[in-house]
C-alpha cells in the first residue's frame, strides 16, 4: 500500500519533470539554431555584398580610365578607394581564417591606398601620370578576373543551396568528405592574385611595402623551430602536452606570414585551437577556436574584464578596449595601448570572448608584432580647442582623445585629436592631425 502510494505520488512529479526537461532541451535546441541561423545570414551577406562591392569597384575603375575631366577623376578614385575598403571589411567577416586568401586581400589594400592617395591630391595642378593610368588599366583588368571568379562561387552558392556554416565546419574539421566548392573557389580566387604581373603602386607604397619588411625583419626573438612553436601555443592556451595533440605546419613563404601554424585538438577541448607562431620569437600571430557558441550568459562589460585579463597574462600591459562588437555569441574587441593618454592605434590587437563560457576564442596581434616599439611622442601643437574648431559644425562631439595612427599615404604615424561624432544615428571616429589642424582621417564605426 505505501509503495502504491508513493508511485501515485512520485509518477505524476517524475512525467512533469520529464515534460519539463524536454522542453528546456527543445528551447535550447531553439536559441542554438538561431545562433547558427544569424551566424549563417550574416556570412551569406557579406560574401553577396563582397560580390556586388566588387562588382562596383570594377565599374568605377572603369570609368576613371574613360573621364577627361579631372574634376570627374577625383569622384571615380574616391569611390573605388570606399569599395576596395568596403570588400575587405566583407572578406573580415567570412570564416576564411584558415584559407588562403592574403594575395587578395593584400591587392584590395593596396588598390585603397593607391586610389586614395591620387584622389586626395590636387588633380589640376598633378594629373595622372603615364605610369599611373597604366596603374588604374592593370587594376581594371585584374579586378575583371576577381570579379568573374566570384560570381562563378556565387553561382554556385545559389544553385546548390551551400551553407557558410559547413564551410567554417569543414575547415575547422579538416572534413574533407564536404562539398569544398566555396572553399576551393576562394584558394582558385587568390591563387590568380598571387600570379598577377607586378603592377607599379608608385613610391608611397612602395615605401610602406619596404616598412612592412623591415617590420617582419624586426621581430624581437630568436629563430624557433617546429618543437619550440609546439611548446609556444601549449603555454599560450594553457594546455598540458600529455593531454593534447598538437600538429605543426611550417606555412612561411619568402619572408613573409613566416610562421608555423598550430593545431591543437584533444578530448578537453570540444574543438581544435588553430594558431600561428611566427618562426622568429615564436610570437602568437593569431588563435581561432570556432566551437558552437552556447546561451549567452556574460554581458559585453563582463566580457570586456575577461579580455583585459587574458592580455595582461599575457603580457599585453595596460592596453584600453576603443571597439565593441558582438555577433553569434561572441563578444569582439579591439585594444591599443595607451602612453602619457595617447591611444597607439597601429599597435592594436583583436581579441574575440565567448558570451556563454567567457572563454578566448580569437585572438590576432599581427598589427602588435609588426608595430610595437618604444617611442617618443611628440607634443601637440594645437590644442583640443583648436583641433576641434576644424570639425564639421553639424556634428556632435561626444569624446575625444589624443590618438597616434597611420597616415594614408606614406604610412607614417601622426598624432592626432580624435573626435568620436555622432551624425544622422551613426558614429564617426575623426582623427585631426595635432601639428597642423589637416583632417587625416574618418572612420564610420559599424553600427550593430
Amino acid at each position: 500500500m505505501i509503495y502504491g502510494h508513493t508511485a501515485r505520488v512520485l509518477f505524476p512529479v517524475a512525467v512533469v519533470a520529464l515534460i519539463g526537461a524536454g522542453m528546456w532541451g527543445y528551447q535550447e535546441h531553439n536559441e542554438k539554431n538561431s545562433i547558427l541561423i544569424k551566424a549563417e545570414n550574416q556570412y551569406q551577406r557579406a560574401f553577396h555584398d563582397l560580390n556586388y562591392n566588387l562588382n562596383k569597384l570594377h565599374d568605377e575603375l572603369g570609368k576613371a580610365l574613360v573621364v577627361n575631366s579631372r574634376k570627374q577623376e577625383a569622384p571615380c578614385l574616391t569611390n573605388v578607394w570606399r569599395l576596395a575598403y568596403a570588400a575587405q571589411s566583407d572578406v573580415g567577416q567570412l570564416p576564411l581564417t584558415l584559407v588562403p586568401f592574403n594575395n587578395t586581400e593584400e591587392f584590395l589594400s593596396k588598390v585603397a591606398d593607391f586610389s586614395y592617395g591620387v584622389a586626395i591630391r590636387d588633380l589640376d595642378k598633378q594629373p595622372l601620370s603615364e605610369k599611373e593610368y597604366s596603374t588604374l588599366q592593370n587594376l581594371y583588368n585584374h579586378s575583371k578576373k576577381i570579379r568573374e571568379q566570384l560570381v562563378k562561387v556565387q553561382s554556385n552558392v545559389i544553385d546548390k543551396r551551400l551553407r557558410w556554416m559547413d564551410v567554417e565546419t569543414a575547415i575547422a574539421g579538416d572534413d574533407k568528405k564536404s562539398d569544398n566548392t566555396i572553399v576551393d573557389g576562394f584558394r582558385s580566387v587568390d591563387k590568380t592574385v598571387q600570379e598577377f604581373p607586378e603592377v607599379d603602386w608608385g613610391p608611397g607604397i612602395q615605401n610602406k611595402d619596404r616598412k612592412e619588411q623591415i617590420r617582419i625583419k624586426g621581430l624581437d626573438g630568436k629563430p624557433v623551430g617546429p618543437e619550440q612553436a609546439k611548446q609556444k601555443a601549449l603555454e599560450f592556451v594553457g594546455m598540458d602536452e600529455r593531454l593534447a595533440n598538437v600538429q605543426v605546419v611550417d606555412n612561411g613563404k619568402d619572408g613573409q606570414n613566416n610562421a608555423y601554424s598550430v593545431r591543437i585538438t584533444s578530448n578537453q577541448l570540444r574543438s581544435p585551437i588553430n594558431l600561428d607562431i611566427t618562426k622568429k620569437g615564436g610570437h602568437v600571430v593569431w588563435l581561432l577556436n570556432e566551437r558552437d557558441i552556447g546561451q549567452q550568459k556574460l554581458n559585453m562589460s563582463q566580457a570586456e574584464q575577461r579580455a583585459t585579463q587574458f592580455l595582461q597574462s599575457h603580457g599585453y600591459g595596460a592596453m584600453v578596449a576603443t571597439e565593441r562588437d558582438s555577433y553569434g555569441g561572441l563578444a569582439v574587441f579591439t585594444f591599443v595601448p595607451e602612453v602619457k593618454g595617447v591611444r597607439i592605434y597601429p599597435d592594436a590587437v583583436t581579441v574575440k570572448v565567448a558570451l556563454d563560457t567567457g572563454d578566448v576564442n580569437g585572438f590576432h596581434s599581427t598589427q602588435y608584432l609588426f608595430n610595437h616599439k618604444q617611442r617618443e611622442i611628440p607634443q601637440p601643437k594645437l590644442n583640443s580647442k583648436q583641433a576641434r574648431a576644424k570639425l564639421n559644425p553639424h556634428i556632435k562631439v561626444t569624446s575625444q582623445n589624443l590618438a597616434l595612427i597611420e597616415g594614408k599615404n606614406d604610412g607614417k604615424e601622426v598624432l592626432c585629436y580624435e573626435f568620436a561624432s555622432q551624425f544622422d544615428g551613426n558614429t564617426y571616429m575623426i582623427y585631426i592631425n595635432a601639428e597642423n589642424g589637416d583632417e587625416e582621417e574618418i572612420v564610420k564605426m559599424d553600427s550593430r
